[in-house]
């Protein structure tokens, strides 16, 4: 985790108390690979391990969903398999993941720079492509990739090592994002939205997060119009997905205070930019 990244970072559930450094056993260059961070108003410590800083620890996963997504093997396929077939198969049109970054970071305005976020990241695939787009603009700033995840978070570190790049990973719930109020420039997430529960809370967080003038660019699953389409999202939905309405999810957006900028839809696969 990248140590100039430390006063953004604050204890999930105290978010004016930003966390201290307890420990450091181990650090390259400006990189906490391991050590200890502790919050300065109830005390808790968190461990960073392998450079990832872990805020939540033992867990019960709430669904299939989560089960599946902690699981080693998943996390090892999920870029190699459904992850780049996966718009074309949604929208039922020629959709290359090329196309898809390109539309993120361009709306997400990556070439500014600032604190940027990719919320739900699994392999860290909105990340790279923001760490990506930053250093080709030299704008200063930190990209960060959250998840729920361990078998995710360790994939997405891999990938960002292999690619040279300086991402910092946050073990962490969507609903309890440990970052200081208005500090963040970007918020991204794509497709997570469907998958992790408690969407208004969620969603709070991303307007409790973002600073005037800051940019959210989520891309979300829709409920499906047509019969096999609704027939398949009923079977997912025993696994914990959710799949609103177009209406619903816009007014998701409203009840969180966030307001909506722009947006387009392809199939069930909708893009929208929230400030």
């Amino acid at each position: 985790m990248e140590a100039r990244l430390l006063p953004f970072i604050t204890c999930p559930y105290h978010p004016t108390a930003t966390l201290e450094v307890a420990q450091i056993d181990q650090m390259t260059d400006s990189t906490i690979i391991t050590g200890h961070l502790r919050c300065s108003f109830c005390d808790v410590v968190y461990p960073i391990i392998n450079g990832i800083l872990d805020v939540i620890g033992k867990r019960q996963p709430a669904s299939i969903a989560q089960i599946v997504n902690d699981l080693p093997p998943a996390a090892w396929a999920y870029e190699r398999t459904w992850r780049p077939l996966s718009l074309s198969l949604l929208t039922g049109e020629y959709f290359p993941l090329n196309r898809e970054l390109h539309l993120i970071t361009g709306l997400a305005g990556a070439e500014r720079g600032g604190l940027m976020i990719d919320v739900g990241c699994s392999n860290g695939l909105y990340a790279r492509a923001l760490e990506q787009v930053r250093r080709q603009s030299n704008a200063s700033g930190f990209v960060v990739g959250v998840d729920l995840s361990m078998a995710m978070l360790d994939e997405a570190q891999r990938r960002a090592r292999r690619d040279g790049l300086s991402i910092s990973f946050v073990r962490a719930s969507a609903q309890s994002l440990p970052f200081a109020d208005a500090t963040v420039d970007v918020l991204v997430m794509g497709g997570t939205l469907n998958e992790i529960g408690d969407i208004p809370a969620a969603l709070t967080e991303w307007r409790r997060l973002l600073r005037s003038g800051g940019r959210g660019v989520m891309m979300s699953l829709v409920r499906a119009t047509t019969r096999p389409g609704q027939i398949l999202q009923q079977l997912l939905a025993t696994g914990g997905l959710q799949f609103p309405s177009l209406a619903e999810l816009n007014q998701y957006f409203a009840a969180a205070g966030l307001q909506l900028r722009a947006q387009w839809q392809y199939g069930v696969v909708v893009f929208s930019v929230l400030q």
